[in-house]
């Protein structure tokens, strides 16, 4: 056979499997290069990113709060050449220091923002012995409901209670005994006292000492009378501390007053409350918790009269005339539960804000055949009614999936023996079931798929710490899933922009797209010398 003949037949022989699959194989990669160039020279731009300072606030923040800075994070967007730095200004408008927009995207803004109090200290009460069940003796958020339910709303109030208002079963908490200033809500315990026994007609004439109260006034002017309907109308609507005052001294002076609110708080069970103001406003040694204000709320909301006054919108004050002679109409006052404006079937009951306590709050809320109460302490949002709509939606829409994980108790529950100085009662060996689990009992932290047993080791009935200590503040348990939910996407098929920034995924792609050429090279010469 001539040579010519053999080199026609080879040259007509199909190509082995390998070399065909490593021709492909040599095609994907030169292809996945080519592509990665475009990003991989924007990783490799030396060029330097603009940014600019964080952002500052035009006027100094108000006593009680201090500038605080939030980001939001980039919009998704395709990869391209940073934007320039500049502040957050639509077209049009004054330039804002307060707000900047980063290259990448995010928006930096610097606010005033009120800081949470810090709870009083008080004892360590055991499970075992926590008023309402040993489920509230957990920090941070306590829920117990099936995988299907979503997280409670992160809210930043240091404590809340959700509860139904007619069995008392608690759908779900947070720091319940947590030890904090309850500020205008007091006057729920205020009012616990003196409605059923003042006379609504009786006339009270307003003294100076109450006529000069701190804080929020209805507008009292001294030595004019007002009757006791009107008073508790000031105190309920626009929480008047003159108000408060007055009804002390109607009732027969301050301290029998104080000592009747606390022996009304000890009746109820609401062993976490010390009355020293009738009015709420902070003061030396009052303390309040959201499960004794829920115990308030529940017992005050049984007042028909109470409701009245919850609900009132709008009144028209008396005026009067002063010291000085001088004449002053009447005026109308506004109710400044805000809820009842904001949140449809709201039906009471109380607002406060001091310096100390921040925003607190009683509120009921009817929906259907269901009513929901809920108390929160230590907010600091603004407006301070939209925490509560939250939890609110996330509470009736939850409300016939959830278990109980708590009670607020019937009057005469017994005072925990440690806040009398008296050790811990131990734990229960076994502990009973609250209801079906589907991933069993949790006995060292709260859970929100089954039920609780108590811990060998008891949690701290309170979340309550030490002064100058941080409160708990995240949910225990669950933590809520990130909107949108997961991405699926393995993270070796990540977008462009994201690989641009990992180089190593380029050196491990130059390595082996040079030892694939090195290979076919090395073959192709065995080939040849063979």
């Amino acid at each position: 056979m001539s040579p010519s003949t053999c080199a026609r037949r080879a040259s007509t022989r199909p190509r082995p499997p390998v070399r065909r699959s490593f021709t492909a194989l040599l095609t994907v990669a030169v292809a996945a290069v080519l592509a990665a160039s475009p990003v991989l020279a924007m990783a490799t731009d030396s060029t330097p990113v603009p940014t600019l300072p964080a952002p500052v606030l035009s006027r100094p923040c108000p006593t009680g709060s201090t500038p605080t800075q939030t980001t939001a994070p980039p919009p998704q967007h395709a990869p391209g050449p940073p934007a320039p730095a500049s502040p957050n200004v639509p077209p049009g408008a004054t330039p804002n220091p307060s707000v900047t927009t980063q290259p990448d995207g995010s928006v930096i803004t610097t606010t005033c923002a009120l800081a949470p109090p810090t709870p009083f200290w008080g004892p360590t009460i055991s499970a075992a012995n926590t008023v309402g069940g040993p489920r509230l003796a957990e920090p941070g958020i306590i829920v117990d409901a099936p995988p299907s339910v979503p997280a409670p709303p992160v809210v930043i109030d240091v404590s809340y209670v959700i509860s139904d208002l007619s069995t008392g079963e608690i759908l779900a908490a947070k720091n319940p005994h947590a030890l904090l200033p309850p500020a205008s809500t007091l006057k729920t315990l205020t009012a616990l006292v003196a409605l059923p026994v003042l006379d609504p007609s009786l006339v009270v004439t307003a003294s100076r000492e109450a006529a000069t109260a701190e804080g929020t006034r209805v507008g009292m002017i001294e030595g004019n009378p007002y009757t006791v309907d009107q008073l508790f109308t000031g105190l309920l609507l626009v929480s008047g501390n003159d108000a408060a005052y007055a009804l002390a001294d109607a009732y027969g002076g301050r301290a029998k007053t104080l000592a009747a609110m606390n022996q009304r708080a000890r009746d109820l069970g609401a062993w976490d409350t010390v009355a020293t103001d009738p009015s709420g406003l902070d003061a030396d040694g009052q303390q309040s918790s959201a499960y004794d204000l829920s115990l308030f709320g529940r017992a005050v909301m049984q007042l028909p009269s109470f409701r009245r006054y919850a609900v009132l919108k709008d009144f028209t004050f008396p005026g009067g005339t002063n010291q000085q002679g001088k004449v002053y109409p009447p005026f109308q006052i506004a109710n400044h539960n805000t809820l009842l404006e904001n949140y449809p079937g709201t039906i009471g009951v109380k607002n406060g804000y001091t310096s100390g306590a921040r925003h607190t709050f009683i509120g009921a809320v009817t929906r259907g055949e269901r009513t929901l109460l809920i108390t929160q302490m230590g907010g600091v949002v603004l407006p301070s009614w939209q925490p509560t709509a939250t939890l609110l939606d996330w509470a009736f829409a939850n409300a016939g999936q959830l278990q109980p994980v708590g009670r607020l108790v019937a009057p005469g529950a017994p005072q925990p023996s440690e806040w009398r100085g008296e050790p811990s009662t131990p734990p229960p060996t076994t502990a009973p079931t609250t209801g079906p689990s589907t991933t069993g009992p949790s006995t060292t932290g709260p859970s929100t798929t089954g039920p609780s047993s108590t811990a060998a080791t008891p949690t701290p009935a309170r979340s309550s710490t030490a002064p100058g200590a941080t409160p708990p503040a995240v949910a225990a348990g669950r933590t809520p899933p990130p909107s949108g939910g997961a991405n699926p996407i393995p993270v070796l098929l990540a977008s462009t922009q994201n690989v641009g920034n990992q180089p190593a995924t380029y050196a491990v792609l130059a390595v082996a797209l040079a030892a694939l050429a090195g290979w076919v090279v090395a073959r192709r010469r065995r080939r040849r010398d063979a």
